[in-house]
């Protein structure tokens, strides 16, 4: 085989990798063959082998692509909203949130068929020491956060966090829509007020309001409930 230069391997290798994908969400990696990869492709069997000994391999380097993609974009979209609990900063981060997992379906699709067919293999890591993970991102913005009533903020970051993650991968890949019998902005506004403000806590968070005089909507208004200061911003507890 004539030596290529890097970047036509690379544009070879991304060739095969999207054929890969496609077969591999369509109906799963045990049921796919490298054949049908190949003529998904439109490459011959033998070309396939000239970069990938396993059809593993190939699902490793789809996962390590696709794992590259999504830190940088991480990095460029979530890294400067990590470590507030500040409502307002909570509702920019599951805008956030549902635009990654919108546009990167693919990427969860890998994940799921990770989970199913190796037993979360490949993407296990992800999710070990998670809110370490995110303070490492962010570490300034962490390191000003400040322990409330024995709770850990960054377990307290990292647990909404995920349940943004979780709410729209429900919404947008299991078919959802509304799952929890309401509106996503009113769904998203009651994860902030539990995040901000605590369950059980409807009572104080109406007392606060009333003293300082504020009044909206809590259908549409995603901090509702959450106390007040005497200028009117809202503040976490």
């Amino acid at each position: 085989m004539p030596k290529l230069k890097d970047q036509d391997v690379e544009r070879n290798q991304v060739k095969i990798e999207d054929a890969a994908l496609r077969v591999f969400t369509r109906q799963g990696y045990h049921g796919t063959s490298v054949r049908e990869i190949a003529q998904q492709a439109n490459v011959s069997l033998g070309n396939i082998y000239n970069y990938y000994r396993t059809k593993e391999e190939i699902f490793e380097s789809l996962v390590h692509r696709y794992g590259k993609r999504m830190a940088s974009l991480q990095q460029r979209e979530l890294m400067p909203l990590l470590g507030s609990l500040e409502p307002d900063n909570l509702s920019k981060l599951a805008s956030v949130v549902r635009e990654i997992v919108s546009r990167n379906s693919d990427y969860w699709r890998l994940m799921y068929i990770d989970v199913v067919e190796f037993g979360n293999k490949h993407f296990a890591h992800l999710y070990q020491d998670f809110p370490d993970q995110l303070k490492r991102m962010n570490p300034e913005a962490f390191g000003k956060l400040k322990a409330n009533n024995g709770i850990d903020p960054a377990i307290a970051f990292a647990g909404i966090y995920l349940q943004f993650f979780l709410y729209y991968l429900v919404e947008t890949l299991f078919g959802g829509k509304q799952h929890l019998g309401v509106p996503e902005d009113q769904a998203i506004g009651h994860f902030i007020r539990i995040a901000t403000a605590g369950v059980g806590n409807g009572g104080s968070s109406r007392n606060a309001q009333s003293k300082t005089g504020g009044t909206h909507d809590a259908k549409n208004d995603p901090g509702a409930g959450v106390p007040r200061t005497a200028g009117g911003t809202r503040r976490s507890r």
